[in-house]
């Protein structure tokens, strides 16, 4: 099981949460290199994976149900700032050895595929458009042609909510692309992912804990705004965050 941080991370109590989570990085590689990371965008709730399950079909979709739904792991508590990485099982090493569930079933770039929550009977996060049938080239983000294909997506760092099913709030057609469109078969920042956002900051000021150091990486007290800081609680508890000056 992999975690988000370096150092052993030991939170004493866990509160099951209801706040959405999100794709943070989609990937269509060479033969069997497919993944998708799902990440947990919350600075202090940690989220059961129970009731989620990862859905899609083929070319969009040609009917108005989804022809696979793949549970994640039961059991499974995503942490704060944590992700979790699904993967092809006849994928690269290097993104079976950084997996969290391994399946024999992931679409490709021109499949719908969509981020489920059973226990709402909602959609939480999607990449592509449901029910668009005959899709065989994928579909595009911003500036970049059928993005969706044979390239590496990364979820840019100012989104912190999944597009609730809404794939033109994602791809640059209304505002802003919210992802970032790469080579294919870069797997470097899997199970690396970060996101701020004022919500996110102010989250912080409701809980019962006191702060007892803020360091950098290597474990040195810092303040430095722009990088990734370990945020340290007197529970335990070490939750990752980047102040943006």
């Amino acid at each position: 099981m992999k975690k988000i941080f370096i150092a052993l991370v030991c939170i004493p109590f866990i509160s099951f949460s209801q706040n959405g989570l999100l794709f943070s990085e989609y990937g269509e590689g060479s033969a069997f290199n497919k993944w998708i990371e799902v990440y947990n965008p919350s600075l202090t709730q940690s989220v059961s994976l129970d009731n989620y399950s990862y859905n899609f079909c083929w070319n969009g979709c040609d009917s108005l149900e989804w022809e696979f739904s793949i549970s994640l792991d039961s059991g499974y508590v995503l942490l704060p700032g944590e992700t979790y990485l699904i993967v092809h099982y006849n994928a690269d090493t290097a993104l079976l050895n950084a997996s969290n569930q391994i399946t024999n079933i992931l679409g490709n770039g021109d499949d719908v595929v969509a981020l489920y929550n059973k226990s709402t009977d909602m959609i939480e996060d999607i990449i592509g458009v449901f029910d668009s049938i005959g899709v065989n080239d994928g579909w595009n983000i911003g500036d970049s042609i059928h993005a969706t294909k044979n390239h590496t997506l990364i979820r840019k760092t100012g989104v912190c909510t999944g597009n609730m099913g809404d794939w033109s709030l994602s791809d640059g057609s209304i505002t802003d692309p919210e992802w970032i469109v790469g080579i294919k078969d870069n797997f470097d920042d899997v199970g690396i992912h970060t996101c701020y956002s004022t919500n996110s900051v102010m989250e912080f000021t409701s809980k019962n804990k006191s702060l007892i150091k803020i360091a950098n990486i290597l474990g040195q007290q810092s303040n430095d705004y722009n990088k990734m800081l370990l945020y340290i609680y007197d529970d335990g508890s070490v939750i990752k965050r980047i102040v943006i000056d």
